[in-house]
């Protein structure tokens, strides 16, 4: 099984950059030490995502920063990517793996305890769970869980937990008490001014 040896990952949504690129932003992350990015255009077309992946992954690739794509199986092993995202509507993890070999990571959206348990089941190398908090992002996936859920999913986990949803270098240490090994980053990243800041915030948060 592939080893998760990042605790924060910088989830993509390219809307919430305002006017930047989402490369440059990458670009700037990446030189300030983020350990991981999932690729997460989920309303590209194909034809879209592919030069967009290309270029996003010409950056992390220089600095051996793992690339995850979103649900994008066939896009993953025609550029090499390091892993594969899966939503929990998606195919599960076990044929998944048969198709992509046992080197690649795949991680897995959960939005309950019982999801979690089916992705640790079915061979996902890491879940993300939530949303622990509010957030505009992740309204689509219900309420919040709060932390006693994300606490639950923890213990019952033998791969690791990522948390997402309303995550902040505040929450960190909350979400990490309840037995996360990392969070999953999206706005509190990539809206502010200077991602490359918030980057290094994020990696001090969680080391303490």
């Amino acid at each position: 099984m592939p080893s998760v040896n990042f605790r924060l990952l910088l989830v993509t949504d390219r809307t919430q950059a305002g006017s930047r690129s989402l490369p440059s932003l990458i670009r700037q992350a990446v030189s300030a030490g983020l350990p991981a990015v999932q690729l997460r255009e989920r309303d590209l077309s194909i034809q879209q995502l592919l030069p967009l992946a290309q270029e996003i992954q010409s950056i992390t690739a220089s600095c051996a920063v793992p690339l995850i794509v979103n649900d994008r199986v066939d896009l993953m092993m025609a550029l090499n990517f390091e892993g594969v995202h899966l939503r929990s509507d998606s195919l599960p993890p076990l044929p998944v793996r048969q198709m992509i070999g046992s080197r690649r990571l795949i991680g897995v959206s959960t939005h309950s305890v019982e999801d979690a348990r089916c992705a640790n089941q079915s061979g996902a190398d890491y879940v993300v769970f939530g949303p622990i908090f509010e957030t505009p992002s992740k309204r689509s996936f219900g309420p919040p869980l709060g932390l006693h859920l994300l606490a639950d999913a923890c213990r019952r986990s033998s791969v690791p937990v990522l948390a997402i949803g309303g995550i902040t270098c505040e929450r960190v240490h909350d979400v990490r008490r309840a037995g996360a090994h990392g969070v999953a980053v999206i706005g509190a990243l990539l809206s502010r001014d200077d991602i490359g800041e918030a980057v290094r915030e994020f990696r001090q948060a969680l080391e303490t």
